[in-house]
């Protein structure tokens, strides 16, 4: 695809720009390369508003999401289940969540989404089917200083922090609407948490035998093996495991680097922005936290404190609870590291593939069998990255 359109984005626009408003100019590109975003088309959308009335122009920066360029991509994300869903993240969730805070008191109201423009499923929405001119339009975050950190650093300790408190909120109120208005959380909610459509897929036996033997360098990880072993042949009865309750939730299930956006001021994180929610379900908030901290924050930030950053996690999400009135008992700490014990099976593979597909230095031949190929991929930071979360897990008898 050489130009990119997007017909009637003036009608698309309708809701956040003024009437008198209408699209003099604009300027459509791609905002990341292809092979960064399988699950969609990300455009850069440079817009000037003129004004009817007084000939005033105003400049729209947005980035628009459409659907996967590729058939196969656009099947293998179930595009006419994931596109809505997060749609609806934007359209109906975020503003039920920030509705119900300020019913309850609180001034704060969640604010880690970007600002939702518009969208719509295909042209006339005559139908409830996605189709290619689905669309759907956010801020550009960018414009506004936000960026996202190298994952070959990784995010420090302040920046982790940050991030946590952002994902605590985000488990936190829909549990609390939950349990406060379950009619509202079943209507507005819960129609919009379908899982994603595949199930975990085994890890292939040549990266499997590559990481089994890595392991058994490390004197820290050889006691973990066999359990190690056992997980990895049983992913699929793990991710099969219905969500319990009173922790389900609203849970991201892809919370790594390209998908949380930080604005700094003067090298100090001070805000950040969780994007991307085609992966959205109705788990344990457990199965996101594991998978943040093993795969996104430095090995020595773990190694340091990582029960600190799990307890800094958990205070906020009380927090929450808290302000909205709910009783807390139920969410106590030993009970929430008993869904992070219960979340190692499922997150496991998950954080040992996304280690090892995206912090080499050049992309992944998924299709690769070759032992020494997927032997020097693995670096020592990946070696460090993989090995601490065996030595973390099976240290809190996880495994």
């Amino acid at each position: 695809m050489g130009e990119y359109t997007i017909e009637n984005l003036q009608e698309v626009l309708s809701g956040c720009i003024k009437k008198s408003q209408s699209i003099s100019d604009k300027k459509i590109t791609r905002l990341t390369a292809p092979g960064e975003n399988y699950g969609s088309t990300m455009l850069k959308l440079d817009v000037t508003l003129k004004d009817e009335n007084d000939g005033t122009e105003e400049e729209l920066h947005v980035v628009a999401k459409m659907i996967p360029e590729q058939e196969f991509f656009r099947k293998a994300f179930n595009i006419q289940v994931t596109f809505k869903n997060e749609i609806a993240m934007y359209n109906i969730i975020a503003p039920t969540l920030r509705d119900f805070q300020r019913e309850n008191g609180v001034n704060e109201v969640i604010d880690c989404f970007p600002e939702f423009y518009g969208a719509r499923l295909n042209l006339g929405e005559q139908n409830g089917n996605v189709d290619e001119d689905a669309v759907l339009i956010l801020e550009n975050l960018k414009f506004k200083g936000y960026q996202c950190v190298d994952h070959h650093v990784s995010f420090d300790l302040e920046t982790t922090q940050l991030i946590l408190k952002d994902l605590a909120a985000f488990h936190a109120i829909p549990i609390a609407l939950k349990l406060k208005k379950p009619e509202v959380f079943n209507e507005k909610i819960r129609p919009y948490l379908a899982p994603f459509p595949f199930q975990p897929k085994p890890i292939k036996e040549e990266i499997k035998s590559v990481f089994l033997e890595m392991l058994q360098d490390s004197y820290k990880c050889i006691p973990w093996i066999p359990k190690v072993k056992n997980i990895f042949e049983n992913v699929r009865e793990a991710g099969d495991a219905p969500p319990k309750e009173p922790f389900a939730t609203v849970t991201h299930g892809d919370m790594w680097f390209n998908n949380t956006m930080i604005k700094f001021q003067n090298k100090v994180p001070v805000s950040n922005k969780i994007i991307d929610f085609q992966n959205c379900d109705y788990k344990s908030p457990a199965t996101d936290l594991f998978f943040f901290l093993f795969t996104n924050v430095q090995t020595s930030v773990l190694q340091d404190d990582f029960d600190g950053l799990i307890e800094f996690y958990h205070k906020h999400f009380i927090s929450h609870l808290e302000k909205l009135k709910c009783d807390t008992a139920p969410f106590s700490l030993p009970k929430f590291l008993e869904e992070m014990k219960a979340a190692t099976p499922v997150e496991l593979g998950h954080c040992f593939m996304m280690i090892f597909l995206n912090f080499g230095e050049e992309q992944f031949d998924h299709s690769s069998s070759d032992v020494d190929k997927i032997k020097a991929r693995i670096h020592l930071a990946m070696k460090d990255k993989l090995r601490n979360v065996i030595h973390t897990s099976g240290m809190r008898g996880w495994l």
